[in-house]
């Protein structure tokens, strides 16, 4: 191998690595959203903790609130002739 195709092999390598480096880096430009903090006090952290729990609650009871709609249009609508298959 020739030195000049050494140089030319080494300078692709060094080039790419810059590339891939500045590809990579994060864009300044975005805005990185609020990041999760605990709070200090003892009582707002006791409250942050009860509310999330009520909200998770909230969630499932509400995501099971619309599946019992979801069957029981469903059920309906089998009982009036309409394809199941529609459904599924």
């Amino acid at each position: 191998m020739k030195l000049r195709t050494l140089f030319l092999f080494g300078a692709g390598v060094v080039t790419g690595l810059m590339i891939a480096k500045k590809l990579s880096a994060d864009d300044e430009e975005i805005v990185h959203g609020p990041q999760q903090m605990r709070p200090a006090n003892p009582m707002m952290r006791a409250f942050s903790d009860r509310t999330a729990a009520f909200s998770d609650r909230a969630t499932v009871r509400s995501l099971d609130a619309i599946r019992r709609a979801r069957v029981a249009i469903r059920d309906r609508l089998v009982e009036q002739g309409y394809d199941e298959a529609a459904w599924s």
